[in-house]
């Protein structure tokens, strides 16, 4: 890290300290945000992410482009702030649900456009099917099976505990490289 960004980083940390100490006041007393604007040029724009899919409709690319700005928000958080423990942990996971998600659209309605899936078909079915066609690998499908499962562990209920947070967004990590690929088997196969 360059002196200017460790600066930087320094006063954003005492900056974000002072704010963390006033905010309850102020919330308690104006009953307002502060509204602080979030970083220009973090999250892109919806229209750079349609070429992307060209097997979506304009209304889904939308949906899945503006998810996309949420994970731009979510990843710019991940390089920023530094988490640890069971809140970090359940902070992973809230930021990888929604990359989870868009790998679920994309598949589905990649093989709803081809007629390899029927409607409403579950995501495990899905992945299974895309594989069985020669869409996607075995690795691959064994990737989107295991994000599949950890997807899943939003039904809060059905978790026992919260396991311990690494040090790194893992799981994050996993699921955007998982993304990448996909979009990529897709695109080839569309050619």
């Amino acid at each position: 890290m360059d002196e200017e960004l460790r600066k930087a980083v320094i006063n954003l940390a005492d900056a974000a300290q002072e704010v963390a100490d006033r905010l309850p006041e102020h919330i308690k007393t104006k009953q307002e945000s502060l509204g602080v604007k979030f970083p220009w040029g973090v999250i892109r724009p919806l229209k750079d992410h349609y070429a992307r899919w060209p097997y979506l409709s304009q209304k889904r690319k939308r949906t899945v482009a503006c998810t996309i700005q949420l994970c731009d928000v979510n990843r710019w958080h991940l390089n920023v702030w530094s988490l640890g423990l069971t809140a970090g942990t359940m902070w992973i996971w809230h930021c990888t649900i929604p990359v989870i998600a868009v790998i679920e659209t994309l598949a589905y309605e990649y093989g709803r456009q081809f007629n390899l899936v029927s409607e409403g078909a579950k995501f495990k079915k899905v992945i299974d099917t895309l594989q069985s066609k020669g869409v996607i690998d075995h690795k691959l499908r064994e990737t989107l099976h295991e994000l599949r499962e950890y997807r899943n562990t939003i039904h809060l209920y059905l978790q026992e505990e919260v396991e311990m947070h690494e040090g790194k967004p893992r799981r994050y990590n996993d699921a955007v490289r998982a993304l990448h690929k996909l979009e990529k088997v897709l695109i080839k196969s569309t050619d």
